[in-house]
């Protein structure tokens, strides 16, 4: 007997969950026997996963995830049917909005204390998004480091799949930052994920 299964409607919190898993793996696929933590301690560093390649011993991965609540125009917005001038006025009151809030997240991923920090975004987002992070600067001011971009695909019935749009460059990391996280982080606490060898 089969059972039909009716689309649910998922909350925001299990979209963000569902990505989160969807970031881990392709971490897990791409470094070297990582150690992936899943929402680590605000207090220590504001990212949404933070995994430790090399089996904990080398470099920091920091991903925080923004999903579409957070780089596009409201539901109600977008379902209702606009002309040109409706667009238009739409636009114009969504997108400074939008910017500010980008301008927010750059600030938090440019001072993450890691080695590599990526976003996270709906592949849909991606070609907005990349225009405004281009505006504000995928390097530091130094050029040690570029921020990377993962896109992810959500599709209806299927589990969510990641993908690294921009290849991150490795960032400058302050040893005093790096120390906190290692003695109070990655030495007390057990990852989330590890790859048993």
């Amino acid at each position: 007997m089969t059972v039909r299964e009716e689309p649910q409607k998922l909350t925001s919190r299990q979209r963000e969950g569902r990505a989160i898993n969807a970031v881990a793996e392709l971490l897990r696929r791409t470094l070297s026997v990582p150690n992936i933590y899943l929402e680590p301690p605000a207090s220590l560093i504001s990212a949404d996963i933070l995994a430790v390649d090399r089996g904990g011993a080398g470099d920091l991965h920091a991903v925080e995830i923004k999903l579409e609540r957070d780089l596009s125009p409201s539901t109600e917005q977008r379902l209702r049917p606009a002309g040109p001038q409706e667009h238009n006025r739409m636009y114009a009151t969504w997108y400074p909005k939008y910017r500010q809030k980008l301008q927010g997240i750059h600030r938090q991923l440019m001072s993450m204390p890691a080695h590599y920090r990526y976003l996270a975004i709906p592949a849909e987002s991606f070609d907005l998004a990349i225009n405004e992070l281009g505006r504000l600067g995928l390097f530091p001011p130094d050029g040690i480091g570029r921020l990377g971009v993962i896109t992810i695909e959500e599709n209806e019935g299927e589990s969510p799949f990641a993908q690294i749009a921009v290849v991150p460059e490795r960032f400058r990391m302050d040893p005093a930052k790096l120390n906190a996280i290692e003695t109070k982080l990655l030495a007390k606490n057990r990852p989330d994920i590890e790859v048993r060898i």
